[in-house]
């Protein structure tokens, strides 16, 4: 590492409470990561991006992520039973096979369906 990038000096800053959630408010608006890193740029004066999400869609694709996981778990789920009903002999799954398939299909489509819905939802968002 450079001599000249290595941060070895301190600035303490006292606020007030009002000053602080300001701040707080404020970093919370941009892509910063970090609270020293945006405190940095400001005392600076370099350029900080600001963020703009609409919070809607971020409740929708969060709504829409659940969704993924509880059909991927039922996928899951499935998949145990089809080990289960392949360690019974034959003539007790010729029953279960007909459902087990459907129910595999059903499943497969529902997939499908929320992870392009998921992923053309998101690439608008990510393009706002």
């Amino acid at each position: 590492m450079k001599e000249e990038s290595k941060r070895e000096k301190w600035l303490h800053v006292r606020l007030t409470c009002k000053e602080y959630e300001s701040i707080q408010t404020n970093f919370g608006q941009t892509v910063q990561y970090s609270l020293r890193d945006y405190a940095r740029k400001l005392l600076l004066k370099q350029p900080i991006i600001g963020r703009y999400k609409d919070t809607g869609m971020q409740e929708l694709l969060a709504e829409l992520t659940m969704l993924k996981r509880d059909l991927h778990g039922l996928a899951t789920n499935y998949n145990q039973i089809a080990k289960k009903l392949n360690s019974v002999g034959e003539n007790e799954t010729s029953s279960f096979l007909v459902q087990g398939q459907e129910l595999h299909n059903t499943i497969l489509v529902s997939l499908q369906s929320v992870n392009r819905f998921i992923n053309q939802t998101a690439e608008k968002w990510l393009q706002s």
